[in-house]
């Protein structure tokens, strides 16, 4: 695979001779400089599939220069080196598409590499996309065959984003990335997070009774509605069928009680409406956070949440119990 180049931009010299050691042995060609201006000098004279650079370096910083390298080499795929005091920065970039995955420092070995090869399998995936659309403009005789080939590269795409193609949010399948990420900086640092898991009540008999496109509007309808409520720095996923969850980094379980009780006004409030058919979604909230529950494992904060679903008004319940204990 060295016909795969991926360069490193790092102002450490000492940690770009870190990650080459690490990397020596892989199967892609990696190259390695200390500044934006000399990374924008070597993409303009070789192509460069991957870039990651470290967020934090004088003159020009990795955002920066990301955002150059998306305008000027769309194809390349891009990662980002922080620090975690960095992360909630990045997440909006994750969202926009400006950022495909970032990498915390100090860098985990294990880390690195998974985060190269997903980035690999993406660039491979998009150049099989770009062959696919010049196919279909060379070979007319061909479109059909070549349009079902580009279907499956587009799911694949779609995929390897892990989002959801109804809701537009992250699918479950994504979860265990920020999840873990997430829960070993509050042990590690003492932050807090909280999870919110929504149910839309009856919704399979909503699907059943109105047919699956309502029910796939119901969904969409649901997930701008959620969108709306939510912060740039919250992450919001389809759990299942009806079920969403948001992990909220660095919020207490009372706001993201209120931030539940939001989304469940924002339902009752405002019927669902579509081609004369008209209903209001009931949804049951559960929360639950990490320092309030402390859950061993961040798979137990999720599974809490859940179990919590099924208590009516539990945001109001929650509220009033950390009132009396002097929680904010």
């Amino acid at each position: 695979m060295k016909e795969i180049h991926v360069l490193f931009v790092d102002d450490e010299q000492d940690a770009l001779s870190a990650i080459e050691r690490q990397l020596r042995k892989e199967i892609y060609a990696v190259h390695f400089v200390t500044n934006g201006a000399e990374a924008l000098a070597v993409m303009a004279k070789k192509p460069i599939h991957i870039i990651v650079t470290d967020m934090k370096m004088p003159g020009m910083d990795g955002l920066t220069l990301l955002r150059q390298v998306k305008g000027l080499y769309p194809n390349t795929v891009r990662l980002a080196l922080s620090a975690y005091l960095q992360v909630g920065h990045l997440l909006p970039c994750i969202n926009t598409g400006e950022i495909f995955r970032y990498i915390t420092k100090p860098v985990n070995l294990e880390d690195l590499k998974q985060a190269l090869q997903d980035a690999i399998d993406y660039f491979l995936v998009l150049k099989d996309r770009m062959s696919l659309v010049l196919e279909l403009k060379e070979k007319d005789g061909e479109v059909r065959l070549a349009m079902e080939r580009q279907k499956e590269v587009e799911i694949q795409l779609q995929r390897l984003a892990i989002i959801d193609d109804v809701t537009e949010l992250y699918t479950r399948r994504f979860l265990p990335y920020f999840l873990e990420h997430q829960f070993e900086q509050c042990k590690r640092y003492g932050n807090d997070m909280s999870c919110v898991m929504i149910t839309l009540d009856h919704f399979k008999r909503i699907d059943e009774a109105h047919g699956h496109e309502f029910g796939d509007f119901v969904l969409k309808e649901f997930s701008v509605r959620l969108k709306m409520a939510i912060s740039s720095a919250d992450l919001g996923f389809r759990y299942s069928g009806g079920q969403f969850l948001i992990l909220c980094p660095n919020i207490a379980l009372v706001k993201a009680a209120i931030l539940g009780r939001k989304i469940e006004q924002f339902c009752r409030c405002r019927p669902f409406i579509c081609d004369g058919r008209s209903i209001t979604v009931i949804v049951s909230i559960g929360v639950a956070s990490y320092k309030r529950h402390q859950p061993q494992t961040a798979e137990q904060l999720v599974s809490m949440a859940i179990d919590h679903s099924s208590v009516t008004q539990q945001s109001e319940s929650i509220m009033y119990e950390c009132e009396k204990e002097g929680e904010t």
